[in-house]
């Protein structure tokens, strides 16, 4: 008996396993969500990791969301409120172009870094042209 519930445990685990990505979700909307916690690892801000939330649609960046981290508030703000309105609406093949904001550069560019390794992701797993805007 104790066999039997441990192969149907094994063989659960093992579904749900090939049924999920762990890195990016599809949404109802048909975008698709990538979180960079464990994509982006070794990607330092100024305090450490800036993980991001990507969603992406129709090869065009939807939104950017800063996960939790350990950057300073105050810059961690000015890098919400300048940077992540220039991601939200652009082709795939534009997000090198989003500049760094002046006077938190370590923080700027690690979530740049973060949303370039989403999309890498998404179309890796996800192949769809590049938008042109």
């Amino acid at each position: 008996m104790k066999k039997s519930k441990f192969f149907v445990a094994v063989a659960f685990l093992m579904f749900a396993a090939s049924c999920g990505d762990a890195n990016m979700t599809k949404n109802s909307d048909g975008s698709f969500t990538v979180v960079t916690t464990e994509l982006c690892k070794d990607v330092r801000g100024y305090n450490g990791n800036v993980p991001a939330e990507v969603t992406i649609k129709d090869g065009v960046i939807q939104d950017v969301k800063i996960l939790e981290n350990k950057e300073t508030p105050g810059y961690l703000e000015e890098v919400e409120r300048e940077m992540l309105p220039k991601f939200r609406g652009i082709g795939l093949d534009k997000i090198s172009g989003v500049d760094a904001v002046s006077g938190a550069t370590f923080t700027s560019r690690a979530l740049r870094k973060n949303v370039e390794a989403a999309v890498k992701y998404y179309q890796e797993k996800n192949y769809t042209p590049p938008h042109q805007n």
